[in-house]
């Protein structure tokens, strides 16, 4: 045979084989559901908390500010009891705001911690291909490729927006806790003493039970959680606590 008969031969021979079905060949798989829209609807929930706490406690350090003003414009009484309940109230429910809006946003910013820890799925694999594809040449998994492209950047996006939240909420966290600090280095000034109650055996005389829990490795009877604290005043309950009991 001549040189040309013979690449006509084998022009022949590669068409045949490329037409023919690879039963091997796996299908394409279509790329794992990322439900993207849910990651923004909790970034979007995350924001509108932020937003939300930080009016509560701008609502909650003016109406203080008011107050104390009262206070220091009232005139002086004979009898020190009568003003400095008003005052000892007013710095009980200024620790309970706090309080609960540090716990709040503790839990928001330990919400968003969930979302560094997202483990983004792999491209799906492409046709491999026979033998004699991989021989002969196959055309690379555009669609394979182009999945990754996009994944990655919306995983930038996602990651850059977690890491700004992530700031502010702990930085929120952060201001709650150093005011809550500062209300309580006010109580011995006004003879305010918070009432020791976690993990101790409750006790009527200076606790109020709100909830009992049965499945706590407490002994019976034993302080599980705090829901809202107590004080005392000269050794007097001012406000009894309210706590969680194991059964």
């Amino acid at each position: 045979m001549s040189p040309d008969e013979i690449d006509r031969v084998l022009a022949n021979f590669r068409t045949w084989l490329e037409a023919l079905p690879d039963p091997a060949e796996p299908r394409p798989m279509a790329p794992p559901a990322v439900d993207l829209g849910a990651l923004a609807a909790q970034f979007t929930a995350l924001r509108h908390d932020v937003n939300l706490q930080t009016k509560a406690t701008r609502a909650v350090l003016d109406q203080s500010g008011e107050a104390l003003k009262q206070l220091a414009a009232r005139p002086a009484s004979a009898d020190p009891e009568s003003h400095l309940q008003p005052t000892r109230k007013l710095l009980v429910d200024l620790a309970d705001a706090l309080s609960l809006s540090h716990a709040q946003i503790s839990k928001s910013v330990a919400a968003g911690d969930d979302f560094a820890e997202i483990e983004w799925p792999a491209p799906p694999e492409g046709p491999k291909g026979g033998f004699w594809k991989r021989l002969l040449g196959a055309a690379p998994d555009t669609e394979s490729l182009r999945w990754a492209d996009d994944m990655q950047a919306n995983a930038e996006i996602i990651s850059t927006e977690h890491d700004r939240l992530h700031a502010i909420l702990a930085g929120l966290a952060d201001g709650y806790a150093l005011s809550l600090r500062r209300i309580e280095r006010a109580f011995p000034h006004f003879d305010l003493e918070p009432i020791e109650c976690d993990g101790e055996a409750f006790d009527p005389e200076l606790m109020e039970v709100v909830e009992v829990i049965g499945d706590s490795d407490s002994p019976s009877g034993t302080v599980v959680t705090v829901v809202r604290a107590g004080y005392r005043v000269n050794g007097r309950v001012f406000r009894f606590a309210q706590v969680a009991v194991a059964r």
